[in-house]
């Protein structure tokens, strides 16, 4: 049977340019062809190694490519290059291909769910045809631009796939453009090493990864042609910002808050930064100010809209406020005394001249009192409640393992 990797090889030798006969001839170097680049790329990039060449692949393929506008517009060119491709390969090598998946580019169309509820509508069908007996669903919105599936089985691994507005029809049916983009877990949470997981980290860029024995391993690929701008070697997933912050923003629906290590570690460092300026250490003000640029990235990339987030992150900014005009007057009282001595009038080397009193401003916006208390009339709790099968008032353990809010 044909696989990616012979295919991917046959597709490399006719995107190489022809070899001179003899020195003095002049070559031709062809145009590199677009969709059989794309085409390449793929197999090389989003396949398996060894992977058994199937319509299930070209499917996929066609199906990926399709989220792209430029294939959208030249889908044509895209199927004839593909079964021109797959025509010569089986020639070439005397292998039976299989079939593509459609006998002409226009039987998928593809289109944009302009109403949610209609994505929503179409994933439902997908999971009715997905579902096994024994799985348990549980279906989350994204912001209403995404719906996130999560798949928890019956031995507890779990698979989240995202699905995005582009949808396909075919058919006369509907059903979700994609559904590659899926993160499998272990039963604790954990990458799965066994399965190759991939998901979106920027606009047009596909990152595919497992977590292997010497940590996260895969590459991302980016735009039209499915060209590979980057790879993970190696190393703790926290190594790989671009994938991290990405997968850490899509757990943030599922993963219960109080069990997730990097969220629970944020939170100590912001209460940390605020006491270390409420007793006035000699190091508070510059822990304190890095804690508040890794909190509010986390906040706006990561743990998006977090209320707990909010009002600590609310509090170390008050706090570093207040203790900036505290050390202020310090070091103008030094200043005048240098100044002073060296016949230097301050006023004018401020330019302005204040009366006391007047020599701070207060900043705008509710007193920190006053946010304290509109934030303890609401719940301040993760997105989705604790499992069922949790004790109400079990204390939390020195070392939590992340939980599913999943019956």
């Amino acid at each position: 049977m044909a696989t990616v990797t012979t295919l991917a090889s046959h597709l490399l030798n006719l995107l190489q340019p022809p070899t001179p006969a003899s020195a003095g001839v002049a070559v031709t170097v062809p145009k590199v062809d677009a969709a059989r680049l794309a085409f390449y790329h793929f197999l090389k990039n989003l396949c398996e190694p060894g992977e058994p060449l199937t319509s299930a692949t070209l499917d996929r393929f066609f199906r990926r490519a399709l989220t792209h506008h430029h294939w959208v517009e030249n889908k044509t060119t895209l199927f004839e290059e593909v079964a021109n491709t797959l025509q010569h390969f089986s020639n070439q090598n005397n292998e039976a291909v299989p079939m593509l998946p459609f006998s002409t580019a226009n039987e998928i169309q593809v289109i944009s769910a302009e109403s949610f509820k209609s994505l929503e509508r179409v994933v439902e069908d997908w999971i009715l045809s997905h579902q096994r007996p024994t799985d348990q669903i549980k279906v989350l919105r994204d912001r209403d631009e995404k719906l996130i599936v999560c798949r928890l089985m019956i031995d507890r691994t779990l698979s989240v796939h995202l699905f995005d507005r582009s949808l396909s029809l075919r058919d006369g049916r509907l059903e979700p453009l994609t559904d590659d983009m899926v993160i499998h877990y272990t039963s604790e949470l954990a990458i799965d090493s066994n399965l190759t997981s991939q998901i979106e980290i920027a606009p047009y860029t596909v990152a595919r990864f497992r977590n292997g024995s010497t940590g996260i391993h895969g590459l991302a690929a980016r735009g039209f042609s499915f060209q590979k701008m980057g790879s993970f070697e190696g190393g703790d997933l926290h190594r790989h910002a671009t994938l991290f912050y990405p997968l850490k923003r899509i757990e943030q629906f599922f993963v219960h808050r109080n069990t997730d290590p990097m969220y629970i570690e944020l939170t100590g460092l912001l209460e940390k930064a605020s006491d270390l300026l409420a007793h006035k250490h000699s190091e508070a003000v510059r822990f304190a100010e890095a804690a508040l640029e890794r909190g509010k990235l986390a906040f706006e990339q990561v743990f998006v809209d977090d209320r707990m987030l909010r009002l600590l992150l609310e509090n170390l900014e008050q706090g570093l406020q207040l203790e900036r005009r505290t050390l202020l007057p310090v070091e103008l009282s030094a200043q005048l005394s240098d100044n002073a001595a060296s016949g230097v009038d301050l006023g004018i080397g401020l330019g302005v001249r204040l009366t006391p009193g007047e020599e701070f401003i207060e900043p705008f916006g509710p007193d920190l009192v006053e946010l304290q208390e509109a934030e303890s009339c609401e719940i301040i709790a993760p997105i989705n409640a604790v499992p069922v099968h949790e004790a109400a008032n079990k204390a939390p353990r020195a070392n939590p393992s992340r939980r599913l809010p999943l019956n």
